[in-house]
């Protein structure tokens, strides 16, 4: 049996995930909190500055108003504030790929009592490689459920493995097998209509 993934839904079990992980629901608002702030300032300072008469200056030569000092300080400020919120980003991000895996192509495969969870990791595997993780259905210590996160916890014995996208994975030795920990979010996955679970 094979169970694959619906990716646009797994985005939006991502999104859910965040609003249940406090840090990165804080993390989140306050990176768009951080962009809107910066894009306010880029369009209100100069006004002020217009409005005001500061950083502006005059021309002594042609008598006209100089607005280099203002262009260059507010460049600098959301130069620096956009900086910050890529960082913020990029953190955000980072973070939530640990808690979620940041897996793409995932598939699960049931043959006789051993489960084959295939998947790549987003930046890390290449596209010629797959990750495996290989689960002993009748040496599972314990199987949970988090319906908060929508994801499975499975403790057991299993090894994981990085194969090529050309090896027949029933064929992999499963001998090396260790007590080891996976998390798996649920609600992504698709069966097949013809599937029995």
């Amino acid at each position: 049996m094979n169970i694959l993934v619906d990716s646009g839904l797994k985005k939006k079990i991502q999104i859910e995930n965040r609003k249940n992980r406090r840090g990165i629901y804080y993390l989140w608002l306050f990176e768009k909190i951080s962009f809107a702030l910066v894009i306010a300032y880029a369009i209100l300072f100069p006004i002020y500055c217009i409005v005001t008469g500061k950083f502006v200056s005059t021309n002594m030569r042609t008598g006209e108003l100089s607005y280099f000092l203002v262009a260059s300080f507010t460049s600098c400020i959301v130069a620096m504030g956009l900086a910050a919120v890529l960082f913020i980003y990029v953190l955000r991000i980072r973070l939530e790929h640990t808690f979620i895996g940041g897996r793409i192509d995932e598939m699960i495969e049931i043959v006789d009592d051993k489960l084959f969870y295939i998947f790549r990791i987003k930046y890390q595997t290449p596209a010629d490689k797959r990750n495996i993780v290989v689960i002993d259905l009748n040496r599972i210590n314990n199987l949970s459920y988090d319906d908060k996160l929508f994801e499975i916890s499975i403790d057991g014995m299993m090894v994981e493995k990085i194969v090529n996208t050309s090896t027949d994975v029933h064929k992999i030795n499963i001998t090396e097998m260790v007590d080891s920990n996976i998390t798996v979010s649920y609600t992504h996955l698709t069966l097949p209509t013809n599937s029995l679970v």
